[in-house]
């Protein structure tokens, strides 16, 4: 599924949502205001049922509003983004995840590659390792050209213009946040916990084992499109960092996703369906059926 499909979903799922709610809201208030509850001999009779809805409906709101919210980057989730960093990590779901709005235990690395010269007098640049996130694959940042060393401009195929102006080196690479913002990277705080190393020129750890060869570290990353076979051309091994992980059940939920989906949403049903049981009068009803079953089996 496409991001705008996804994001088109969780928007039609969010209003749906909230016009039950105020449907039933619209029910359950017309009873107290004007309906057969204003006679109820307390005020816990008359509001409790809609009072008990309020809060059902303020749960079931949480987990579709947590999409949207997601969807806009009101509420990040931990990936390549400066609030809830990820970047090259070893642990695909650092601690710094946990405040994040991401719904599962991520088991994708977020792979952010960098973009640096091909060689040393800078007549050329490239994603290292490849990615399919950004320009020319991708569509992050957009179109940009690189300074190179010796003042001229380095375009890539299909920048065109206008377009920003970058300068990257292999001391000093050129790396950017899914937001389309420069990453400062991490030199002066290199990031700990590093099953192959960090790399010293970024700060981030290396993804890869550094004594196989650029092949055989290419083969580790992966695929494009993890649901295909390898193809070099049309699917081959890419840095990315749009994928959390590929079991989006219960087992896998993160401490938000058990809170928003699990707890907010069934607790928020089961208060709903005792807020309309109650304003239906539900257990009289069901208690004059049983009186009644007894009085048709004593007269038998």
């Amino acid at each position: 599924m496409s991001a705008t499909a996804r994001e088109l979903g969780h928007t039609i799922s969010l209003w749906t949502t909230l016009a039950l709610m105020l449907l039933v809201g619209a029910v359950l208030g017309h009873a107290a205001v004007c309906g057969a509850r204003r006679y109820a001999p307390s005020r816990v009779e008359r509001w409790g049922p809609f009072a008990l809805f309020t809060l059902a409906a303020t749960l079931i709101m949480v987990e579709p509003t947590r999409h949207v919210i997601n969807d806009e980057n009101l509420w990040q989730w931990c990936g390549n983004n400066p609030t809830y960093d990820r970047i090259n990590s070893t642990d695909a779901f650092p601690p710094q995840c946990r405040g994040s709005s991401t719904q599962y235990v991520c088991s994708h690395q977020c792979c952010v590659s960098t973009w640096v010269p091909t060689d040393a007098n800078g007549s050329a640049y490239h994603w290292l390792p490849p990615t399919a996130d950004f320009f020319p694959a991708g569509g992050l940042p957009g179109a940009f050209g690189t300074l190179r060393p010796d003042g001229s401009v380095y375009a890539p195929p299909g920048s065109g213009g206008p377009y920003a102006l970058y300068s990257a080196s292999t001391a000093k690479p050129l790396a950017f946040f899914e937001t389309g913002e420069i990453n400062p990277l991490r030199r002066d705080r290199p990031m700990e916990g590093c099953l192959h190393g960090v790399n010293p020129d970024s700060g981030y750890c290396f993804l890869t084992n550094q004594s196989l060869s650029y092949e055989d570290q290419l083969a580790s990353l992966a695929l494009a499109d993890p649901t295909k076979p390898y193809n070099a051309t049309t699917n081959p091994h890419v840095c990315a960092c749009d994928t959390c992980t590929p079991h989006e059940d219960w087992g896998h939920l993160s401490v938000v996703g058990v809170l928003c989906t699990l707890v907010c949403t069934y607790v928020g049903f089961g208060l709903l369906a005792i807020a309309i049981g109650w304003n239906a009068h539900l257990l009289a009803h069901v208690a004059k059926i049983r009186q009644q079953w007894r009085e048709l089996r004593g007269q038998r």
